[in-house]
């Protein structure tokens, strides 16, 4: 009976509405238990709760069946997406390397205060210079 339920199932897509098709109500009754019921749920009483289309030649056994495929399926469409996480990104720690510029800076400042040639002063701006924007760049 296992193999027969997706072969049913794959009839009950391919068959047309119209030719062919019958329906299977689910009926709720006003007690609150449901069923399925070949009929419209108003003569037993009852409100629609769901109507599926199903090929009008298999028993109602086999009817009911993918009836209810039909109702699983629907209920994991129903379902809301699972929350999707952001993990950040696990930044390396920058703390040695951060130290090592800043003090390297500093050196370079204090060299700039003595008395050098122009060269040498400019090669020091630019040595200065790449190491605030590496600073910059890992976030010091």
């Amino acid at each position: 009976m296992k193999r027969v339920l997706p072969v049913l199932a794959c009839l009950a897509l391919l068959s047309p509405v119209g030719a062919g098709a019958g329906e299977v109500f689910m009926c709720k009754s006003y007690s609150g238990g449901t069923f399925w019921s070949s009929a419209h749920c108003g003569k037993h009483n009852a409100l629609i709760e769901r109507i599926v289309s199903v090929p009008d030649g298999l028993p109602f056994d086999q009817q009911v069946q993918l009836a209810e495929q039909n109702r699983a399926q629907a209920a994991t469409l129903a379902q809301p997406p699972a929350p999707v996480t952001v993990q950040r990104a696990t930044v390396p720690s920058n703390k040695a390397e951060c130290q090592s510029l800043d003090a390297q800076i500093r050196e370079w400042d204090e060299m700039a205060r003595q008395p050098l040639s122009s060269q040498t002063q400019a090669w020091i701006a630019v040595q200065r210079r790449k190491a605030r924007d590496r600073q910059f760049h890992i976030h010091c």
